[in-house]
């Protein structure tokens, strides 16, 4: 539900050169300018209505927040979005574009929560996603590390959490896009766009391309890897599709939407500003996710302690468990030892040391195991 914020205050402290930034950035078009008092902007929206603004140019003028309401009014329903999120945008882009994440309870589509667990993980998948789409920004491949780029890793660290919103569950996170003293020579931005909107620009380009496909799939009934694989150029990938599907139990699957409003920098390209993922898509796209992995394994260097043991025979090959961080959180990864491995992992787990080794990180629903082990080594307290 939609409703109109009555609050003067509010509308008195807009800055009409921040609203003009933002129709030039949102497809609308001045039409008229009256230096000191309005601007008149028209545009066409997605549903084929067309709309028209009278920007108030001067804070002064005694009917400046009864105008502005206006014109906040006229954009909620031209893009179909509340004022509030519209108002709270105002601030946020003169940052970075923000991206919000949405989801919802399948059990009540209206209710504007979600339990514990499914809102930890929409906060982990946002920045998944993110984090995959930087990547690809960078280089594309099938499978990216656990150990991602410098300048990843330095961009993950500028993004802002944003407050939630109604509409569902929304998480919303801000790309910082420029520094303040950036901000101020606006028309003076440098020919390259920065890497955030590089990011944000392969978030919202793979995400859509996963998406067509994933529709595609399931308009066939059938699923064909190969669809997959031929995107993979343009920004997809095993940790994208993970992201948006993180899970492998059908019953956790939730509706996913992804939409950006863009900062002040123009774009370089047209980039679509919404992704939305029906549910009955995301067992596609999960499957892709594995055979992405299966065919391109990862080189994983493991380290961490030894807390099952399993051998069939008592001197033959053997399986170990060991808790290490992989894919970025703590997990449990079994590794196929032979005879000498095993026995020094037996030792390792007698004392309490760590154990390290190398091989090729596979993921299997919601487990893992390390493949072609070598180099394994036993850490007696260094």
């Amino acid at each position: 539900m939609k409703v109109d914020i009555l609050e003067n205050r509010i509308f008195d402290t807009l800055n009409p050169k921040e609203l003009e930034r933002y129709l030039s950035n949102n497809r609308w078009k001045e039409l008229k300018r009256v230096p000191g008092e309005v601007s008149i902007w028209d545009n066409n929206s997605e549903r084929g209505k067309k709309f028209r603004i009278w920007l108030p140019l001067d804070n002064n003028l005694g009917d400046f927040a009864v105008s502005m309401k206006k014109v906040v009014r006229t954009l909620s329903l031209s893009e179909n979005r509340s004022q509030l999120e519209i108002l709270e945008d105002f601030n946020t882009i003169t940052i970075g574009d923000v991206i919000r994440v949405k989801s919802e309870d399948i059990f009540n589509r209206t209710d504007s929560t979600l339990q514990l667990d499914d809102g930890i993980r929409l906060i982990q998948k946002a920045g998944d996603m993110l984090s995959a789409a930087a990547c690809a920004a960078v280089e594309t491949k099938t499978v990216f590390p656990s150990r991602k780029p410098g300048k990843v890793s330095e961009f993950m660290k500028n993004i802002r959490l944003g407050q939630t919103e109604r509409d569902g569950y929304v998480v919303k996170l801000i790309s910082p896009i420029v520094s303040q003293s950036e901000q101020l020579n606006f028309p003076d931005f440098p020919s390259e766009s920065p890497f955030g909107r590089l990011a944000t620009e392969k978030l919202m380009q793979s995400l859509s391309s996963l998406r067509d496909v994933a529709l595609n799939t399931r308009k066939r009934g059938r699923f064909y890897f190969e669809p997959f694989q031929e995107i993979v150029s343009e920004g997809v990938s095993a940790n994208l599709c993970d992201a948006v599907t993180d899970a492998d139990d059908k019953s956790r699957y939730r509706p996913l939407g992804v939409s950006v409003s863009w900062s002040y920098i123009p774009l370089r390209k047209k980039v679509c500003d919404r992704v939305d993922f029906p549910t009955d898509i995301m067992p596609y796209i999960g499957k892709a996710a594995r055979l992405f992995r299966e065919k391109n394994p990862e080189e994983f260097f493991l380290e961490g302690y030894v807390t099952r043991l399993h051998r069939e025979e008592k001197h033959g090959n053997g399986i170990i468990t060991v808790v290490c961080i992989a894919d970025g959180k703590k997990r449990r990864v079994r590794i196929k030892l032979n005879k000498n491995d095993y026995n020094e992992a037996v030792e390792a787990h007698r004392n309490g040391f760590e154990i390290r080794c190398r091989g090729e990180l596979i993921k299997e629903g919601n487990s893992f195991r390390l493949d072609n082990p070598f180099n394994f080594k036993v850490i007696q307290d260094e």
